[in-house]
């Protein structure tokens, strides 16, 4: 009997999925399973393509998830996988083609609960090995507080004992943002589970954060904010437990907790207070009685470094609601081209990307190819066509910018414009240029140039 089953989730992308599959076929070893778990939303498409698997190659399954969401698609995978180990991969993600020989050979060795191999992202943004995770790979035992550990709580790649699972009925909450994090965070502080790292093998989170939207990690709002505090809260708790148990004591400023705010702050501001228009104003309240409860406990050096860190969000948060924020704009966007059916695309990139603070002007005749969530937002504003540029510049409460490409803007372009110290006459060339080179690397990547 194998030691692995690869579990694949699947929810809409034949083509997505595809490239996982694949790369599971490319192993350099067969000794392990595949499980494929298919929401109940699949189409014949996806279908088709998972039973064709199945049909040519012994050890793959498909399934059908009882309910859509890939918590539900992998909680069910669970009480089907009857191997030692597990490994849960999103469609459209790729190991290389020693991953499972190398897992299987560092679980053989070291004998550890929990494998972690390199990670690579690649997506819309420029691809790069995670270099926290890379420092845990080259690491045969991984101690539980180690920083970069607690730098790499929600990554993906990590192969897991099933024991924790069965032992323990762990399961994935439906709160996805830090469902990942929730699992390790058990097994590791909670469970004190061995951790090995194996640099062999190499993860690759191919689609990135950005790259089809919320599908992949979940929609921010107020539940799921509530449960990334508790989280973090009771990562703190444990965190300086831990300290006490080790020193006898705890002063507050020893450099295992410092990093553990950091990475409290860190994943506040990269999971929600970047998606700030997706919340309420109560959960914007709370979520900046958070951020001061954090940082209060921070020293003077970590808070200056985080402000500098995240300068173009200009921390501490400026905002207390929506309208606040509709009204005191960083930068101010003119929709300058008539192509509705690509403006969904763009508008949806805007509302992801890294800098929230920001108002849309659109001429009246583009309003039909607004997404429907947006057009009762506080930063919207359409203008009648007649005149629009001139009204809108007159009525710009920020930086003004026409946006003439409708391609879907790359998220770090707005943040690193906002903390650009130039005159605002050249801010639109800057924009525009920055534009152009991104999507000069995009050509370049999907005409297999660029690096993997």
């Amino acid at each position: 009997m194998h030691k692995l089953t690869v579990i694949v989730t699947a929810e809409e992308s034949a083509d997505d999925l595809k490239i996982s599959l694949e790369a599971l076929c490319d192993q350099t070893v067969e000794d392990f399973y595949v499980t494929i778990v298919l929401s109940p939303n699949a189409d014949e498409e996806l279908r088709d393509l998972a039973n064709g698997y199945c049909d040519e190659y012994v050890g793959f399954s498909v399934h059908t998830a009882p309910a859509p969401g890939i918590p539900a698609s992998r909680n069910f995978a669970l009480g089907v996988a009857e191997t030692e180990l597990v490994l849960f991969m999103l469609e459209g993600d790729y190991v290389n083609p020693d991953f499972a020989e190398e897992i299987l050979k560092a679980a053989e060795e070291t004998k550890a609960d929990i494998i972690c191999p390199r990670l690579y992202v690649s997506g819309e943004n420029e691809p790069y090995y995670l270099p926290t995770a890379d420092l845990l790979a080259t690491v045969p035992k991984i101690d539980r507080f180690d920083a970069a550990l607690l730098h790499t709580l929600n990554v993906p790649g990590r192969v897991f004992k099933k024991k924790f699972f069965d032992l323990y009925s762990l399961r994935f909450p439906e709160a996805r943002m830090f469902g990942d994090a929730e699992v390790l965070k058990f097994c590791v502080y909670h469970c004190d589970a061995s951790l090995t790292g194996v640099a062999g093998a190499v993860y690759d989170d191919k689609n990135g954060v950005f790259a089809r939207g919320f599908r992949r990690r979940g929609e921010p709002d107020g539940e799921s904010l509530r449960a990334a505090i508790a989280f973090f809260d009771d990562l703190l708790s444990t965190v300086r437990a831990g300290i006490e148990d080790d020193t006898g004591g705890f002063d507050g400023d020893e450099f295992t907790y410092g990093t553990a705010l950091d990475v409290y702050f860190d994943a506040l501001t990269d999971g929600f207070y970047r998606y700030f228009w997706f919340l309420t104003d109560d959960d914007i309240v709370l979520l900046r009685e958070t951020f001061e409860k954090i940082t209060a406990e921070m020293t003077k050096e970590r808070r200056d470094k985080l402000a500098s860190t995240f300068a173009d969000l200009h921390f501490p948060a400026m905002y207390t609601s929506r309208a606040d924020a509709a009204a005191l704009p960083m930068v101010s966007l003119l929709i300058d081209f008539d192509d509705a059916e690509r403006l969904p695309a763009l508008v949806e990139s805007l509302y992801i990307g890294r800098l929230p603070f920001f108002e849309l002007f659109l001429p009246e005749r583009a309003k039909v190819g607004l997404p429907e969530r947006w057009k009762d937002c506080e930063n919207v504003r359409v203008l009648p066509d007649k005149n629009f540029f001139a009204a809108a510049r007159a009525a710009a409460a920020g930086v003004v910018l026409n946006v003439r490409d409708p391609s879907p803007l790359d998220p770090k372009i707005l943040s690193e414009l906002s903390t650009v110290r130039a005159p605002k006459t050249v801010y639109q060339y800057l924009f525009a240029s920055k534009r152009k080179k991104t999507s000069a690397k995009t050509f370049l990547k999907k005409k297999g140039m660029g690096l993997r």
